[in-house]
């Protein structure tokens, strides 16, 4: 059981990554049916697959602040569904690519492939399968 996923969760580097830094921000709209009670606010609850963007981030071979990118966070809930889909939760994982500048002149961008992860649910209430 992992806690299920709502507005406010965290994206993050996974470990080992080459990317550190920078802001996620998802586009993913949460569920309108379905929300979860965080305190004094409902929160509504991911499912599907989770799209964000990335920018501000520091590639290890690159200049500090210059990595951007997008991806997608896929479920590994096999139970609990919402909307016909099945919810994410804390510690589904996925990737981004992007682009990043490294310390050369002419600066050219250089790609990457970065593994991330919900490493904050938003939430510590609900859990499901």
């Amino acid at each position: 059981m992992e806690l299920i996923a709502v507005e406010g969760l965290t994206i993050d580097h996974k470990a080992g990554s080459l990317v550190s830094g920078g802001s996620f921000t998802v586009t993913s709209t949460p569920s309108l049916k379905l929300k979860a009670k965080v305190g004094l606010l409902f929160k509504g609850v991911y499912r599907g697959t989770l799209a964000f963007t990335f920018s501000g981030g520091s590639h290890s071979s690159g200049t500090s602040g210059s990595a951007l990118g997008a991806g997608t966070i896929d479920f590994t809930a096999t139970k609990n569904k919402i909307d016909e889909k099945f919810v994410l939760r804390e510690n589904d994982g996925g990737s981004m690519t992007g682009t990043y500048v490294p310390p050369a002149v002419p600066p050219p961008t250089v790609s990457f492939t970065s593994d991330v992860e919900i490493t904050v649910a938003g939430q510590t209430k609900y859990s499901g399968e």
